[in-house]
């Protein structure tokens, strides 16, 4: 199983078949931004973004995933991209990141990186003009 997070490659070898990608990222030093609450899909706090090549085009399409659902052995061949992947306070915010803070976007900001990560697989759509994606 080999895939990369935020650029990095990772090989897991015979990963447990009911480990979510959400567990296997918060067990990584230094990604805990993507937080886990429901385990069920409706709060969004666990939302990555997946890039994978669509097997009909050939083309990479970025999905928004509930992270604490979508099994870990299904990110195989693909591009993860963690709130921290967009943006970090060493390499600087990403826009996303910076206007949710600029204009009161959160509260106590538990579920911001699942929103930025919404955001920001809807700007991809947009920058790639898939509307029906959207």
């Amino acid at each position: 199983l080999t895939f990369t997070v935020n650029g990095a490659q990772y090989t897991v070898h015979n990963p447990d078949a009911h480990t979510s990608l959400n567990e296997w990222i918060r067990n990584q030093p230094g990604l805990k931004g993507t937080k886990v609450m429901c385990k069920e899909a409706g709060c969004g706090v666990c939302v990555v973004a997946v890039t994978k090549k669509d097997p009909t085009t050939g083309k990479d399409v970025t999905k928004a995933v509930n992270s604490c659902l979508f099994p870990l052995y299904a990110a195989n061949e693909s591009h993860v991209t963690t709130t921290e992947g967009i943006g970090n306070r060493k390499k600087g915010f990403h826009v996303i990141q910076k206007r949710l803070a600029e204009h009161n976007g959160s509260q106590c900001g538990f579920c911001s990186p699942g929103m930025v990560m919404n955001m920001y697989r809807y700007v991809w759509c947009i920058i790639h003009k898939l509307k029906g994606s959207v």
